[in-house]
């Protein structure tokens, strides 16, 4: 499942990549079709597993590291 906080992100790195001529909206849009497409595959559930289990041991780890530095 994609949580706010992620599906945030993703939609502000794609903001800053057409902003910056990164990329163009028609290869966003095409991206995230793609994206839907896989996500209704048997193969969608582990890798979000695995994109949530990794967003969340960077958080866990740069809050570590904040409340280390005090």
């Amino acid at each position: 499942m994609i949580t706010a906080p992620l599906f945030i992100i993703f939609l502000l790195v794609a903001f800053f990549m057409v902003r910056w001529g990164g990329t163009h909206p028609g290869v966003l849009a095409f991206g995230a079709v793609l994206g839907l497409s896989l996500a209704s595959t048997t193969i969608g559930a582990p890798i979000l597993d695995g994109i949530e289990s990794g967003m969340a041991a960077a958080l866990s780890a740069a809050s570590n590291i904040a409340g280390g530095a005090r």
